[in-house]
């Protein structure tokens, strides 16, 4: 289920493997440390409880979000394409320093 326990640890994992780092089980304490309680483990134990979604249940819950998303306002997307090759490319230039230089525009000419 959707608890912020769960969500804390998610988070937590998902940072880790971002990151490349491997994180204990054992998490040391910190200002969100509450977040991962009871048992302050960055992993929960699996159970075996039983599943008492019913597929009527979860249809209706998903027409009822198909129904939502219908009535948002759709954003306006681009459509994809191949790059021409004929495209101007952008100079490229031996002095890094330019890269360093954030608010410099750089020319395609």
């Amino acid at each position: 289920g959707y608890t912020i326990r769960n969500v804390a640890r998610c988070w937590t994992f998902e940072t880790a493997v971002a990151l490349d780092s491997d994180i204990a089980n054992e998490l040391p304490y910190n200002d969100y440390f509450e977040y991962f309680g009871p048992d302050f483990k960055l992993h929960i134990s699996p159970s075996n409880m039983a599943n008492q979604n019913t597929n009527d249940y979860l249809e209706k819950i998903k027409q009822r979000l198909f129904e939502n998303l219908r009535m948002l306002p759709h954003a306006p997307g681009v459509q994809m394409h191949p790059i021409p090759d004929d495209a101007p490319a952008l100079e490229e230039s031996d002095n890094e320093d330019e890269y360093m230089e954030p608010d410099k525009r750089i020319g395609i000419r």
